[in-house]
């Protein structure tokens, strides 16, 4: 990546492709600056197709987008009246226009967070970069730099972001960054949940590497919210997992960073609450117990509990299990790994004369442990499983 200059910002105009925004750059006010991640995304060759799009302009952002909006009939949303902050959406685009902070745009990029996110692209008749604190440098090193002490205590959200950035780029953090991070992490509990969450769900969902785990190991951002048992040495990297295997990470971290009452009290939905402690229920049992000390009912219902989600179990176990695990679990006619009743609910009712309730899914259920271990292959075999159990076991014989 060359240095700050016309032909970079060329380059970084012409891959951004205003000719493609739902807006013309005539459009904005003189002094408007394109700002914040696809500047930085632009640069690293990592656009979207329809990058969220940050913008700086001058003054009265929330009035400027209001009036735009009727020009072009797209939906405004005022993010923050008191810092005057709106946002448009249009056909699939998001543009979120802030009115400047301090004198001038150096004045604003020296209050955000980290360097690569104090990028600016002037949008003026010859676009230029405007990189006051050295982000472009940076993004070269692949390193993360915050700008200052008092920025990341300003929003304690941006000691969570760093690690994101880290997650997602694939960047080391700045020996004296780490250090901010680690000795502020305190003030996170003042952010609000639902904006710890919303990176939280980011961070599970990017690329990971061994190195990533190390780092967070070290700062434990997440402290306050995190379970003490459930550690990530066992949880295999991305660096050594199949494709397959790569729905269930998202999941397997979230227990790994977060308790069931963290989760609780970082709003999220008590589905994903469900899912998470099932998986730690379960991951729990096998590294205290083992696999093969766990019983056939017990092995039966692991399967139950975690049909969908089995991918993030495979993640946790001993490397000579993951490979008949997963073809077991894509196989969908394998009995164990997708229990199912040969027989519905109306033809057993109607078979053995029993009245609808909770004792049909009983039987069910046994007949779906006895089908997953092989101990009938027909479905009259099947009947005749149901028949036997419910003479022995019906309240109503």
């Amino acid at each position: 990546m060359k240095s700050n200059n016309r032909l970079l910002s060329k380059d970084l105009f012409g891959s951004l492709n205003p000719k493609d925004w739902p807006v013309s750059i005539d459009d904005f006010p003189i002094g408007t600056a394109l700002v914040g991640g696809s500047v930085r995304d632009g640069l690293l060759k990592r656009l979207r197709q329809k990058p969220d799009l940050d913008f700086v302009i001058p003054t009265k952002a929330i009035e400027f987008t209001e009036n735009l909006s009727k020009r072009i009939n797209g939906t405004v949303i005022k993010l923050d009246t008191n810092r005057d902050i709106a946002r448009l959406v249009v056909d699939g685009w998001t543009l979120d226009f802030a009115g400047q902070v301090g004198n001038n745009l150096k004045d604003d990029l020296l209050r955000r967070d980290f360097r690569i996110n104090a990028i600016a692209l002037k949008l003026e008749n010859d676009p230029v970069i405007f990189d006051p604190t050295g982000g472009i440098n940076d993004l070269e090193n692949k390193e993360i730099v915050a700008i200052s002490e008092k920025n990341l205590i300003d929003d304690p959200l941006r000691i969570l972001r760093g690690f994101r950035l880290m997650c997602e780029l694939n960047f080391r953090l700045e020996p004296k960054t780490k250090v901010l991070l680690n000795n502020n992490v305190k003030f996170l509990g003042n952010v609000a949940p639902e904006r710890i969450k919303a990176e939280i769900i980011k961070i599970v969902n990017s690329k990971w590497n061994y190195s990533i785990w190390q780092t967070y190991s070290e700062l434990q951002l997440l402290r306050d919210w995190s379970d003490k048992y459930i550690t990530s040495t066992r949880l295999k990297s991305n660096d050594f997992i199949s494709e397959v295997l790569l729905a269930g990470i998202p999941l397997a971290r979230l227990i790994c960073l977060l308790s069931d009452v963290g989760m609780t009290r970082l709003k999220f939905s008590k589905n994903q609450i469900k899912r998470a402690k099932t998986l730690r229920f379960w991951a729990k049992k096998i590294d205290n117990y083992g696999l093969e000390k766990l019983s056939e009912d017990e092995r039966f219902q692991l399967h139950v509990d975690l049909e969908e989600d089995l991918p993030s179990l495979i993640l946790f176990l001993e490397d000579k299990y993951v490979h008949e695990w997963l073809e077991r679990w894509r196989d969908p006619s394998d009995a164990l790994f997708h229990p199912s009743s040969p027989l519905n609910g109306d033809s057993l009712q109607k078979a053995l004369q029993l009245p609808p309730g909770p004792f049909i899914g009983e039987l069910m259920r046994h007949l779906s442990k006895e089908k997953a271990y092989g101990r009938f292959f027909t479905n009259q075999e099947a009947l005749e499983v149901a028949r036997k159990w419910t003479l022995e076991n019906s309240p109503f014989l």
